[in-house]
């Protein structure tokens, strides 16, 4: 049964034989009139961003007008502020006798007096709260009469929510109010002196014409033909207190109650995310003793591996790793010729305008044939899709391509490629992209017979030196660009369609060496809509290896839908550990540190990092044990952080803000500049406010038309990034947690909506000195779960910590929270809490 419907049985419950109201709003699914005269109410706004909203009140669903800059008004030339609902209907024009109901409390972040609207029908009445009961005005604009109906008794409006009623008949007028902690009462009763004048117009809710907005939230709003007496009252009012709920926001539990990744916007041909409990391994090279050490981590996937020796393959998929085989963005090197020039070269290497090939700055030391291939050239596309094939015959589960961007890459390191077939390509990408006038302003008089090199040379750039030079303030340089990147593109869509061809029962992930941290539109974020998860590695520089990275780099991998593996490069054993809990309490699996790759240079690679089980294993060992408490459980959120990709801005720095306060929230990504990132009403779902960090403005037409919808609705509130998530937090009641400790400990919801379980991941960056091995230990930090009616029952409560036995917590329960202690935290814990 609807909320909608409930309310509609109840009225006509209560009512009995009292004539059924008008119009009646309980605001559940949307604005319909339950009244007898049916029709459809209308959200305005008054001023930009301060319209109404549906929010949560004690009956379900009701009229949010919290967005009010101000709280009522005092003088006719007050700017216009907040919003309303409006309803038209002509029998509402001219009622002499009548009754209003309704449930109301203001946002106790705005206590003002000013004069405020309950309601208002322009020339015929206006409802206004009172300390003591509440003022209705009769009678047409200037001369409407007052008749202010107080008690003895004062209430504060911001305090709880309070039934007002008010009956009139042609020759009185009687108030009643009460509350859930108060009983229904007279108010006052006036003798009524004026006489009702017929005037058109709209019923408003919550405002007077924009001047005198009502801060705070309305619900169960009833207008009657006829004044019904206290005994007809009273029974709406106790039908009204039968149906209130503990809570009506919804519970920890639901948040989590959306479809798995309907946070993150899917790409439609993708079919394969790591488990949140996976453990990925790796080792280069097939090291013999790799399986052995694997095992001992409770590894799940050899990730990442060099060589094809399909007995060590079998021996890795017979001890239950799923095998990832790997491909190389200079595939098929051992056919170059070692000399600098490209002329000649069977391999199809990237070439430079002198027509030489490209060696990375930190890989010239690899070897005498390290030249980087081209993702155009007919040769490298044969070389590498050769190799992927006779892997996939040999039955690897996954792919992973290292060096992968390419000419995306290369394109911006070199302004590579002039290879024969990136010219053709050019030239062919040009005459697609760019209107005939847009090829003329670019100097280009013949696009039929356009070869870029020749036009560089003629063009006063003669050779490889001067281009890196001028490379940034060419005119052709941007669309040259956009062209590499998109052919990295093509090359990963074909390759994807040709292992389905060759798999077409198995399907073969593929992953690529990058992360999303930083969330950069020039680097790893224009393949995420062509691959299948990604693997790369942190930071090198250990000062950029903080929590700030592993937070928003998750946020971003899950807003992108992707699966996101960290190859750590250890710079503390601490820090890395830290890196690990948060990757694993945000949903995302963390390789473990061993066979590292930790940088190189023109001086050499360095040497390789392999960890210990006594600095890591005790954390491998916890992921083990409670793999299912990772996998069933799902992020919690009520708030997004509006973010284009396209354009990311300082979204990383929100995410730590947001995380420090320990806000729910997760990233609600956008782009359609190379890789696309659809805004879906699935990725909004169940988020009640959403932080502009990017204008609407700056997203593609169909991102625009989902947000605007989204606005329209009255579902989501949708804020700049200057609001004040503090203000806001205490108004919508965001709060959910609150960790009484140290800064620098961060928590993380997660639930499971079918079981109800609920976990708070706890994770400590306080790390210490930069060689230390452990971060700083706290004992007995405590977790306040605020709003406790929004947590549900708790029956037991349970915490795990890596290398320790798991305690039983007793709960201590609060009027504002329920307050939990765990008697120990030094990296990582889970507090976990069942039904």
């Amino acid at each position: 049964m609807t909320r909608t419907l409930a309310f509609a049985l109840l009225l006509a419950a209560a009512a009995r034989a009292v004539e059924q109201p008008l119009a009646a709003f309980d605001f559940e699914a949307d604005l319909a009139n339950s009244g007898t005269l049916g029709g459809v109410a209308r959200l305005h706004a008054y001023a930009p961003d301060e319209g109404p909203l549906f929010g949560f009140g004690p009956f379900g669903r009701c009229l949010d007008l919290t967005a009010a800059s101000r709280h009522g008004g005092s003088t006719p030339q007050d700017p216009p502020a907040g919003g309303a609902a409006l309803f038209s209907d002509p029998a509402l024009d001219a009622l002499d006798a009548f009754t209003l109901v309704l449930w109301a409390r203001q946002n106790p972040a705005t206590p003002a007096s000013a004069p405020a609207r309950l309601l208002h029908k322009p020339g015929a009445w206006d409802l206004m709260p009172h300390p003591g009961g509440l003022t209705l005005m009769l009678g047409p604009d200037p001369g409407k009469v007052a008749y202010t109906l107080v008690g003895s008794a004062r209430f504060k409006l911001t305090a709880e929510w309070r039934c007002f009623a008010v009956s009139v008949t042609p020759r009185t007028v009687t108030a009643y109010t009460g509350s859930r902690t108060a009983p229904f009462a007279l108010a006052a009763e006036a003798v009524r002196t004026e006489t009702t004048v017929a005037k058109p117009g709209d019923l408003i809710l919550g405002n007077f014409s924009g001047i005198r907005p009502f801060n705070g939230w309305l619900d169960r709003v009833r207008v009657f033909h006829g004044a019904l007496g206290e005994k007809d009252l009273r029974a709406l009012f106790d039908a009204d207190l039968a149906s209130a709920k503990e809570t009506a926001l919804p519970t920890v539990a639901e948040l989590a109650d959306r479809p798995p990744q309907a946070h993150a916007p899917q790409v439609s041909s993708r079919k394969f995310r790591l488990p949140p409990s996976a453990i990925p391994f790796s080792t280069r090279w097939q090291r013999t003793n790799a399986l052995e050490v694997a095992t001992s981590y409770h590894a799940t996937h050899l990730l990442w591996v060099y060589g094809s020796e399909t007995g060590y393959m079998r021996r890795a998929q017979a001890a239950g790793l799923r095998y990832q085989a790997t491909l190389n963005g200079l595939q098929g090197q051992a056919q170059s010729t070692t000399n600098r020039a490209n002329a000649g070269d069977p391999s199809g290497r990237h070439e430079d305008l002198d027509g030489n090939k490209i060696t990375p700055h930190w890989m010239v030391t690899f070897g005498p044939r390290t030249f980087t291939g081209c993702c155009n050239h007919p040769a490298f596309r044969k070389l590498f899709f050769d190799d992927a094939k006779r892997l996939v015959d040999a039955d690897v589960d996954s792919l992973h391509v290292d060096d992968w961007e390419m000419n995306a890459s290369w394109v911006r390191h070199a302004g590579v490629c002039f290879c024969d077939a990136c010219r053709a390509g050019f030239r062919e990408w040009l005459a697609g992209h760019r209107t005939p006038a847009e090829i003329k302003s670019l100097g280009i008089d013949d696009i039929a017979a356009f070869d870029y090199r020749a036009h560089l040379k003629s063009h006063g750039v003669p050779d490889a030196a001067a281009y890196r030079k001028q490379f940034r303030d060419l005119p052709l340089t941007p669309a040259f660009i956009d062209f590499q990147i998109e052919s990295m593109r093509a090359f990963y869509r074909d390759f994807r369609a040709r292992l389905d061809a060759w798999s077409p029962d198995r399907y073969i992930p593929v992953s690529v060496n990058g992360l999303l941290a930083p969330l950069r539109p020039d680097r790893v974020l224009y393949d995420v809509d062509v691959i299948d998860f990604l693997h790369g590695e942190s930071s090198q520089n250990p000062d950029f290896q903080t929590a700030l990275e592993f937070l928003s780099g998750a946020q971003a991998a899950a807003a992108a839908g992707l699966t996101q593996v960290i190859s750590p490069i250890p710079r503390s054993t601490a820090r890395t550990r830290a890196a690990i809990a948060t990757t694993y309490a945000l949903g995302q699996p963390h390789l473990v540190p061993w066979d590292l790759y930790m940088g190189s240079d023109a001086t050499g690679i360095q040497p390789r990092y392999f960890g210990t089980r006594e600095q890591y294993g005790d954390l491998y060992d916890f992921i083990h044990a409670h793999r299912e408490l990772l996998d069933a459980l799902r992020p919690v959120a009520e708030i997004g952080l509006l973010v284009n990709a396209d354009e990311p801005g300082a979204a990383a720095e929100h995410c730590l803000k947001l995380a420090a306060r320990q806000l729910p929230f997760r990233l609600v990504l956008g782009a359609s500049r190379q890789a696309r990132l659809p805004v879906t009403p699935e990725t909004l779902n169940g988020l009640r406010l959403l932080l502009e960090l990017s204008p609407i403005d700056s997203f593609c037409p169909d991102d625009r038309a989902v947000l605007d919808a989204a606005r329209a609705s009255g579902l989501l509130r949708l804020v700049p990034a200057s609001a004040d998530l503090v203000a806001l937090g205490r108004t919508l009641g965001l709060g959910l947690l609150r960790v009484e400790g140290p800064e620098n400990l961060y928590a993380f919801i997660r639930a499971d909506p079918v079981r109800g379980t609920r976990a708070i991941h706890l994770v400590n960056w306080n790390l210490g000195g930069d060689a230390t091995e452990r971060a700083e230990t706290y004992r007995h930090v405590s977790l306040a779960l605020l709003q406790p009616e929004r947590w549900g029952t708790i029956t037991r409560a349970v915490w795990h910590a890596p290398g320790e036995a798991s305690v039983e917590l007793a709960p201590e329960r609060h009027a504002e929270c329920v307050r939990l202690t765990v008697p120990h935290l030094s990296t990582w814990g889970i507090l976990e809490i069942t039904r």
